[in-house]
């Protein structure tokens, strides 16, 4: 995983706010703006996660503080935070895959990296569950992360689908969506959420009573 932030590092480098950027007036002040219109200075962690989580209209160009911030944003998910799926669903408000190819790449491949590094650990500093739901957030589809798991079948992954299946199986049984931030059609979501139901069935345990 460290190669992937390293690669975030390297592209979004020299990232800025916009220089007319003011926020929203009530939760910034005139210096922390400052620090996101200054490019490659080191940010507060808690300033990153602010920015990180905050909805889109606060600023009047949402896209380039998340840009700015998010070298430092992939470290402090890492190592785990909170709410990794609100992060991911604002990195999925400012429109993400839409950006220069480069940028898009280093995010998949940040994102990609983070959730095959938690499948292999026994206990990851964020639950295998949250970071699923988080990439899942952030591209508003299932099917790469299920492949991920699919190619990790590992003892590790394996006791980390048996909890996730335990987690979301009664929100599934019921048509009931687990992904508390979900971006995108409801269509799209209901789909999601059916092909993660046939997935788990297919493959999780019987004897945990996930299906």
């Amino acid at each position: 995983m460290g190669l992937a932030i390293a690669r975030v590092a390297e592209v979004f480098a020299g990232m800025t706010a916009h220089p007319d950027e003011v926020g929203c007036g009530r939760c910034y002040g005139a210096d922390e703006v400052a620090l996101l219109q200054t490019a490659d200075a080191a940010l507060p962690a808690d300033l990153v996660l602010m920015v990180a989580e905050e909805v889109p209209d606060h600023w009047s160009d949402q896209p380039a503080v998340i840009r700015r911030v998010l070298p430092q944003l992939t470290v402090l998910l890492a190592q785990g935070t909170t709410s990794p799926d609100l992060v991911a669903r604002r990195l999925a408000d400012a429109g993400w895959s839409q950006w220069p190819d480069q940028q898009v790449r280093a995010v998949l491949g940040f994102l990609e990296a983070w959730w095959v590094w938690t499948l292999r650990q026994d206990s990851p500093p964020t639950p295998a569950r949250e970071v699923f739901e988080s990439c899942v957030t952030a591209t508003s589809s299932v099917t790469p992360w299920l492949a991920c798991w699919d190619a990790e079948r590992g003892p590790a992954a394996d006791r980390h689908l048996v909890g996730c299946a335990d987690w979301w199986w009664d929100d599934l049984q019921i048509d009931a969506s687990p992904f508390t931030w979900w971006w995108g059609p409801v269509e799209q979501e209901r789909a999601a959420c059916l092909e993660l139901r046939t997935w788990l069935a297919s493959r999780a345990p019987l004897d945990d009573g996930v299906r």
